[in-house]
């Protein structure tokens, strides 16, 4: 972490370029560079940023006041965490499937899993065939609210069944449904509306609960905006990010940002139907992630089949930006809107500020790109002067201001107090010499 002598240029500049200097100066120019930390200011370093958090550091601040729990019950946890973000300490939320490890097409309810849906007083639900086995259960349309992704949408289950049976590649056919409705924003927004509906009409109109989920659902609507802000930006700026997908999996987010498929019409019916690509339909795919029509492709880690393991590489051989997004809300996200933003701006890739641009706008540079004096931050974090950067950082994000100085103590640490370039020489000065 460093922090460059103001009589000196910013060797931060709008293109991203990789830098061959040594690892030593690379560790050293970091912090400035890449997580913007200097004495007031800590910037996300392009890693959850999308959290909307300011707004969440706001809902945060106010005491839920609850005069009943209401027990919630999800499929999966992309809906369940976005129930416990409305409802706040007012719900009580179960996730059945709640992790990445977990295949959900694969999955096979148990009588404990059924037993739980058929008791939450509120149960949120996928729909479009892909948790088809949460039907099993003994829901009471009466006594429970029902919110499911795929009837706020008009999508009849009976229109996309989600194939189980494993291809090449563990693919799965979707039908002509793209069942990952959670990416939809559309859909995110309207699940919103309804699980606090649900939550009002359980709970009852004039109840404290109520009330705190109405508060929740103005702070999470406020957050939506933002999202829907950032997207129009991109849209106002006539942005045009081209893609190729193993699958469809974020295939509802890429159309609302505008993205274009280029992936082969032909290799994606034959994934989608189980069936192997032919030797010239997988060229054709490879093909075109290398080409110069494509900025980034898009896979599943969950799924990682032989043929995706080939565009992956060829990806990955041309310099292309690769975004790697599971189907289940990943550990290092709170909230199911936060893993979206942090979706799109990958997608978007339009903030090199913040870290986020696609890896072949990466170009070289020379050492004499970062001439000037750079100063080392490493002591104000050890004498507390960067306490306040610390507590800025807790407020709004996922861990202590004591976690976040000993992530930032592990990261940056250094006995190196400046370096200077001039030309192409560096000079390092440890203990004044």
């Amino acid at each position: 972490m460093t922090e460059q002598s103001t009589n000196q240029r910013s060797a931060t500049h709008d293109e991203p370029r990789r830098r061959p200097i040594t690892r030593t100066a690379i560790a050293f120019l970091a912090g400035l560079a890449v997580c913007g930390l200097a004495a007031s200011t800590l910037s996300g370093c392009g890693n959850n940023a999308g959290e909307n958090r300011t707004s969440a550091a706001a809902a945060r601040q106010t005491t839920d006041s609850c005069d009943t729990t209401i027990n919630v019950v999800a499929s999966v946890n992309q809906w369940g965490s976005l129930a416990q973000q409305l409802g706040g300490s007012c719900v009580n939320v179960t996730s059945i499937i709640n992790s990445t490890a977990a295949d959900p097409h694969d999955h096979e309810a148990t009588p404990a899993d059924l037993t739980k849906l058929a008791r939450a007083d509120v149960v949120v639900l996928n729909g479009a065939g892909y948790d088809g086995w949460a039907q099993k259960a003994q829901l009471d349309e009466g006594r429970q609210r029902i919110v499911k992704a795929s009837s706020l949408m008009g999508i009849a289950d009976s229109q996309d069944d989600h194939d189980h049976e494993e291809g090449e590649g563990h693919h799965h056919h979707h039908g002509t449904v793209n069942p990952h409705l959670w990416f939809s924003p559309a859909a995110v927004l309207k699940m919103s509306e309804a699980i606090t509906s649900a939550y009002v009409t359980k709970s009852g109109e004039a109840s404290e609960t109520a009330a705190t989920a109405r508060r929740h659902s103005n702070t999470w609507n406020a957050e939506y905006a933002e999202y829907t802000a950032l997207v129009n930006r991109a849209r106002a700026k006539n942005l045009q990010r081209r893609y190729v997908a193993t699958e469809s999996i974020i295939g509802h987010l890429l159309d609302y940002i505008g993205a274009t498929d280029k992936t082969p019409d032909s290799y994606t019916n034959a994934m989608n139907n189980d069936a192997e690509p032919s030797a010239s339909d997988l060229k054709n795919a490879l093909d075109t992630v290398g080409s110069s029509n494509v900025d980034m492709l898009i896979v599943n880690p969950q799924e990682m089949g032989g043929f995706a393991k080939k565009l992956d590489a060829a990806a990955r051989e041309s310099g292309k930006t690769i975004i790697s997004v599971t189907e289940q809300l990943p550990e290092n996200h709170k909230t199911l809107l936060g893993w979206l933003t942090t979706i799109t701006n990958q997608a978007l890739a339009d903030d090199p500020q913040h870290g986020w641009f696609l890896t072949q706008q990466v170009k070289d540079r020379t050492i004499a790109d970062y001439a000037g004096q750079w100063r080392s931050v490493y002591p104000l974090l050890k004498n507390g002067k960067l306490r306040g950067v610390m507590e800025h950082k807790a407020a709004t994000g996922d861990k202590t201001a004591d976690e976040y100085t000993a992530y930032y103590d592990a990261g940056y640490k250094t006995d190196t107090e400046t370096i200077t370039i001039e030309g192409d020489r560096m000079a390092f000065t440890t203990n004044a010499r």
